[in-house]
């Protein structure tokens, strides 16, 4: 065990359209919680995952690090959803691991096409095809990643480790089912009238999408002139949800693989009715990512909006 110049795991934080949220775990295992707090952010502070209004987000951010206690801590956050991609990649065979990253950077932008004109990515050797070398690549957009880290230290906070969401409600999902890595395990977050689609398989993320819910239509909702036509229907979320699964399991697998369990994380107020459709639909496992709302030590349960959070609470640095 380590005494001395034990460095201390960075402070949680997110930054998401609705909120800047902050977690802080006792014990991982099992997860107990010591603090969570959250503040609401104004509209138009943050859209889409792009940081519109800096000024504004560093004055709330100053107002609370120091209630948190996390004042001058090193930090970690979540890249947002809109601007990461994740790509299965094959690379020769002659690459070395410790050699992954050079080659993918000649790669990208030759023969890897990403949708940001200023990636910065990771890369990590995978194992799920043994008749050839692949990699799993994760991307995001610099600059958008610039504008957290810029944020965060106009804060005096020290910006140490960005994590994707998917990633980090997987830690959280295995944490509850001890996945054995067999499965193929859909994530659906619901958040900010997203959803946001990542599919794992031997605990590697080999997918992710997010969808615009309010550009999809439930056909029963358009045609009755008394409902909302900004409804988000079960209805309208299953099919999303297959259009996906139909192009894992015939694009990506030719047939070969199919999702086995389907967890959905959010806040949704017809979550019953989904898991319903999703189940009779589908016929596999649908479940809440946590059958359970997670508890502060007062006894208070927390929203699933935390679940971001907590999960990225969860990664070893």
């Amino acid at each position: 065990m380590q005494l001395f110049n034990r460095r201390k795991q960075p402070a949680t934080l997110t930054i998401e359209d609705d909120a800047v949220r902050f977690v802080r775990l006792k014990s991982q295992d099992p997860i107990v919680i010591d603090c969570a707090e959250e503040v609401m952010l104004p509209p138009n502070t943050v859209v889409e995952g792009k940081i519109v209004d800096a000024e504004a987000l560093v004055v709330i951010l100053e107002g609370t690090i120091k209630e948190w206690g996390i004042a001058k801590r090193d930090v970690q956050f979540l890249a947002p959803d809109t601007y990461v991609m994740i790509r299965k990649v094959p690379y020769p065979d002659d690459i070395q691991p410790d050699e992954l990253k050079g080659h993918f950077f000649i790669e990208i932008g030759s023969t890897i096409y990403l949708p940001f004109d200023d990636p910065v990515f990771d890369v990590v050797p995978c194992s799920l095809n043994e008749d050839s070398k692949e990699a799993i690549l994760i991307a995001s957009k610099e600059s958008i990643l610039d504008q957290y880290e810029d944020v965060l230290k106009a804060v005096k906070l020290n910006p140490v480790v960005a994590d994707i969401g998917p990633l980090a409600l997987y830690r959280l999902a295995y944490k509850m089912y001890q996945f054995s890595g067999q499965e193929h395990v859909l994530i659906a977050d619901m958040h900010d009238g997203e959803l946001t689609v990542s599919i794992f398989h031997k605990h590697y993320p080999l997918f992710m999408r997010p969808v615009d819910l309010s550009q999809s239509a439930d056909l029963s909702i358009v045609a009755d002139v008394q409902a909302d036509p900004h409804t988000i229907t079960p209805t309208t979320i299953v099919m999303e949800l297959e259009k996906l699964m139909n192009f894992y399991q015939y694009n990506l697998h030719n047939g070969n693989a199919s999702i086995t369990h389907l967890l959905v994380n959010g806040e949704y107020g017809e979550m019953e009715g989904l898991l319903s459709s999703i189940r009779e639909r589908f016929s596999i496992q649908a479940e809440r990512l946590l059958k359970q709302p997670l508890q502060l030590p007062d006894g208070q349960q927390l929203p699933a909006t935390f679940n971001r959070t907590i999960g990225l609470a969860l990664k070893e640095v």
